[in-house]
């Protein structure tokens, strides 16, 4: 598990790479797991990291994207998802919640195009 600046650094890099917000499932993908087989304490650093993450912003999409206010509620979003037993679901469950940076840093960051 990529300690926290590692995390911070590959979550921004991830979504300079999508161009995009990317989804706990993406960064799972991304840290060489996936979100259908994830523990709770991977999906943890993931929800960890944006808490404390000044240049990083979690929300939920369902019909339109809310922004999840910090300090996040990590255990709430971590029961949410896994007291659901059905792997898809979980899935789908960490597809809904969208990563995105705090300003526009990670647009205008070196390598964007």
């Amino acid at each position: 598990m990529p300690d926290q600046n590692t995390l911070e650094e590959l979550l921004l890099a991830e979504r300079r790479a999508i161009r995009d917000w990317v989804s706990i499932a993406d960064v799972l993908k991304a840290m060489g797991t996936n979100s259908w087989v994830a523990g709770r304490e991977a999906v943890r650093s993931v929800l960890d990291c944006i808490d404390t993450s000044t240049r990083l912003r979690i929300g939920r999409v369902d019909n339109q994207y809310r922004e999840i206010p910090k300090p996040l509620p990590v255990e709430e979003l971590l029961d949410r998802i896994f007291t659901i037993d059905d792997a898809a679901d979980r899935s789908f469950e960490m597809m809904q919640l969208f990563i995105d940076t705090t300003d526009t840093s990670a647009d205008n960051a070196p390598g964007r195009r």
